[in-house]
Order: C-alpha cells, then sequence, then structure tokens
C-alpha cells in the first residue's frame, strides 16, 4: 500500500514537472524568444530586456527541470525563474530603475563640435542633472475559439513621445534610489497605451478577418436550420386539410391490417395543422434562434486584454560645461569670455552656440577682442588698432574716411558729436578741445585749425584765428606806446 502511494506521489510530480516545462517552453516563445534543447536544459535567448530586468539577470539561459543539472536554472513550483514568469504574466513587476553608465570627456566632445580659430579653453568645469525616460513592457493577449495568442511590446517614451531603439549598446547598471516624477511616468504610460492600441491593430483586424469569415459560415447555418422550422409551421393549411380528408376516407374502407398505419399518418397531419396556426410555437422558434446567434457570435468573437508587465525607468546624466574662453597665448583668465552648454548623451544633442552678430549657429568659433563669440563672416578689424572684433562691436566709423572703428579708437567730435579716426582728429588752436577736421578750418597765418567763431579779420582784410588776431593787437599797442 505504501509502495503504491509513493507510486502515486512520483507519477503526480512527473506530470507536474511535465506540465511546469511545457508552460515554460510556450511562455518564452509567445514572448518571440529563440528556445532550442541541448539533451535536458532548454537554452532561451534573445529575450527581452523587460523580463531580463524583472529576473534580474540577461540572458540567454540554460534551463532545466531537473534538478540538480550543472550549469543550468532549475524550472520548478516556487523557483526564481517560475515566480518571474508568473509576475510577468501577472504584471506584478515592480517599477525597475535603471542607469545608463555614460562616460564623457568634455573636451573631446567640444572639440567634435566646435573649431576653435582664434582661441583656446582656459578652463572647463562639468556638472549633470539626470533626466530619464521610460520603457513600458505590455502582454496583450488575443483570446478566441479556446485558443490564446501573446504579443509582448516594448515601448521606449521619452520627453511624452515614443521613440524607437532599445538599449543595446549603452551599458546599464541597477540604479539607485531615485525621486522620480510619478505624474511624468504616469503621463508616459497614457502614451504608451496610446501607442500600443495602433501597435496591435494589424493583428488584431486580421484575426477579426478570420472570424468574420467563420461567424458569417455559422449564422447562415443557423438561419437556414430555424427558417426549415418555420417552413415547417407555416404549410399550406388547404393542402393538409384535403391530406386529413383522405385518409379519413381512405379508413373508411381500409382492411384491418392497414388501419393502425393510416390512424398514425392521420394523427400526425392534425398535429401539423395544430401547428400551423401556432404563434407561440413561432415566437418560440424565432426566440430560440436569435439566442443561437447571439451564442454563436459570442463563440467566435475576439477578446483582447492587455497587462502592462513592467515599467523600466531609465536615467542618465545631462552634463553641462561652463568653459571660459581666451585668446590664444593670453594667459590673463580675467580676459575672456565664460560660456555654459549642455550636451545629452542619449540623443548626442549639444547646445548651439549662436553668432552674436548675426544670430547663426557657430561651428568655427571666434572669439572678438570684446568677448563676443562671432563666425567667421562677421568678424572684422579695426581700421585704427587692428584689432579683430564683431560687427557688433565694430559699429562706429570714421565720417571722414569711413574706416570702421573700435570703441577705444574711435573719437567722438565734441563739436558735432560723430566719431572720427586718430587721422582726423585735431585739436582746436584757440580753446585745445579736440574737434573733427570737417567742424574746424584753418588760420591763413599760423595755419592752426580752430572753430569758425574764434576767426576774426585782420588788418589786412584776411581771416586769421583769434590767437593770430590778438597778437596783431598786442602788437599795434606796443608800436602806439615805443613810437
Amino acid at each position: 500500500m505504501e509502495h503504491n502511494n509513493a507510486l502515486k506521489v512520483i507519477l503526480l510530480f512527473c506530470i507536474r514537472m511535465e506540465q511546469i516545462e511545457k508552460f515554460t517552453v510556450e511562455f518564452f516563445k509567445n514572448l518571440k524568444c529563440d528556445v532550442s534543447s541541448e539533451g535536458d536544459v532548454l537554452i532561451v535567448e534573445n529575450v527581452s530586456k523587460g523580463f531580463e530586468d524583472l529576473f534580474g539577470r540577461p540572458s540567454p539561459y540554460r534551463l532545466s527541470f531537473v534538478s540538480g543539472v550543472e550549469g543550468s536554472e532549475f524550472v520548478g513550483k516556487g523557483s526564481r525563474m517560475m515566480e518571474a514568469m508568473r509576475k510577468f504574466l501577472e504584471g506584478a513587476g515592480e517599477m525597475t530603475l535603471l542607469r545608463i553608465d555614460f562616460d564623457v570627456d568634455p573636451d573631446a566632445e567640444i572639440k567634435k563640435r566646435l573649431n576653435l580659430r582664434n582661441c583656446e579653453v582656459g578652463s572647463l568645469k562639468k556638472g549633470y542633472r539626470n533626466n530619464f525616460f521610460a520603457r513600458f513592457s505590455f502582454v496583450t493577449s488575443f483570446n478566441y475559439l479556446n485558443e490564446s495568442e501573446r504579443l509582448l511590446s516594448e515601448i521606449y517614451v521619452h520627453e511624452g513621445k515614443v521613440v524607437e531603439g532599445d538599449l543595446d549598446g549603452y551599458k546599464t547598471v541597477d540604479g539607485e534610489r531615485l525621486v522620480v516624477d510619478k505624474e511624468k511616468v504616469k503621463k508616459g504610460y497614457d502614451v504608451a497605451r496610446g501607442f500600443l492600441g495602433e501597435l496591435v491593430k494589424e493583428k488584431q483586424e486580421v484575426l477579426g478577418e478570420v472570424l468574420k469569415k467563420r461567424i458569417d459560415v455559422e449564422v447562415k447555418r443557423i438561419e437556414q436550420h430555424y427558417d426549415r422550422q418555420l417552413g415547417e409551421l407555416g404549410g399550406d393549411l388547404n393542402l393538409k386539410l384535403t391530406k386529413m380528408k383522405e385518409l379519413e376516407n381512405d379508413l373508411k374502407f381500409a382492411d384491418v391490417d392497414k388501419v393502425e398505419i393510416l390512424n398514425k399518418r392521420l394523427e400526425r397531419v392534425r398535429r401539423e395543422l395544430v401547428k400551423v396556426g401556432d404563434d407561440d410555437a413561432v415566437k418560440r422558434i424565432l426566440k430560440e434562434r436569435e439566442f443561437t446567434i447571439r451564442d454563436a457570435m459570442q463563440k467566435f468573437s475576439l477578446n483582447i486584454d492587455r497587462k502592462l508587465v513592467n515599467t523600466t525607468v531609465i536615467y542618465y546624466p545631462i552634463y553641462s560645461f561652463r568653459l571660459h574662453l581666451q585668446e590664444s597665448g593670453v594667459t590673463d583668465k580675467n580676459v575672456g569670455r565664460f560660456l555654459e552648454m549642455n550636451y545629452d548623451p542619449l540623443t548626442k544633442v549639444f547646445s548651439k552656440l549662436e553668432c552674436e552678430g548675426c544670430g547663426n549657429p557657430v561651428v568655427n568659433l571666434s572669439l572678438c577682442a570684446g568677448g563676443h563669440v562671432t563666425c567667421g563672416d562677421c568678424l572684422e578689424s579695426c581700421g585704427e588698432c587692428g584689432k579683430k572684433f564683431c560687427v557688433k562691436c565694430l559699429n562706429r566709423s570714421c565720417i571722414s574716411c569711413g574706416r570702421k572703428l573700435c570703441r577705444d579708437c574711435a573719437v567722438m567730435c565734441r563739436g558735432c558729436g560723430k566719431y572720427v579716426c586718430g587721422a582726423h582728429v585735431r585739436v582746436d588752436c584757440v580753446s585745445g578741445d579736440e574737434r573733427c577736421v570737417s567742424c574746424l578750418r584753418a588760420c591763413l597765418r599760423c595755419h592752426g585749425m580752430a572753430q569758425e567763431r574764434y576767426f576774426g579779420e585782420a588788418a589786412d582784410g584776411s581771416k586769421v584765428c583769434m590767437k593770430c588776431l590778438g597778437a596783431e593787437k598786442r602788437g599795434e599797442v606796443l608800436g602806439k606806446g615805443f613810437g
């Protein structure tokens, strides 16, 4: 008796393990994994990242259904793999945190994107802030005709939009405890779920078309069946009355051995005659037909079940670079320009620098003597000192020769308020003020230059400056005193 009980336990155990093995194979096949056998070991490859993260180990997996097989993961009731599969199907996986481990060299990244012409990086500081995107793993089950197909979908949402790609090629590590913006994750889930509907639409339409054809055939068969029943109810009343009279006449003259047969026929005709006028029977058949059609449509319907089985939040750094640009060869750290630049290593997007002269993006970067970032087209030399300036700085020009001037080289005429270069500015020989040559006239006697208002008429009738006119008058006074 005890021996028989032991055999039953072993038998039940074998059946249970066969079911577990069958379940495991079907599970990974439904997830579109590569499944093969090597002796007693089941090899599973190309497993989705969603399941790998839930299980806590990347594929491939070597699975066995017998305990103790070397180099394999045992799959049995309560095993780690069994629990992972159960949680995956039930959508019970907790939110997983991953971090992409980027190793960014700021100098190298800047050199890739900027060609520094007349300047160099004096100092560089690197900072970062965390950004994240989410991966939502869904299992969509298509249930129909006692069959079930499962489709695994992994949808990535970044900055509120569905993006293509995966984590292949990125070095990821387990994420540390991080305060996650749950509202942002929720919005990402809504976006992913909306996209999922479009993703499974094609599969849904194919299965729907197959089931529709089968429903049409089944409904047609049901309608034909009940139409025959209604036809029997709605037969020719006069024909049945005539048949009944014929049978009654035949009974009058029938032989004894035929009486019983004729009576049965007559009874059947009478029942049919009663059915012809039975409205309840018609209603019953119509109701039964409606129920049967509805049941058939339910049987051939497509039931779609969507489950979120895993949410993975992947965070990564967005770097900020604070760099000090200075003219090549200049060691004074107080001279130059500080810039802030951001770099997203996931999208490879580097914040653009714009020319402060024309506003266009800068690739070939120059630093003007005024500290502005500029492109080569907006960089010109000052006509006086020769230093390179952008159009923003070189916005003055000499009214006499038209040469462009920097702020330090441009001289403002105190007479007309216009700018001139050093070659076209003179000192008023009377007042000592600087004036442009256009605001001064030459004295014919001393050849000095002065404003018009400082001129008078000399004894010989010529226009001379006040200095020469004063000297002339002083001479006259002295002549009279000693004459």
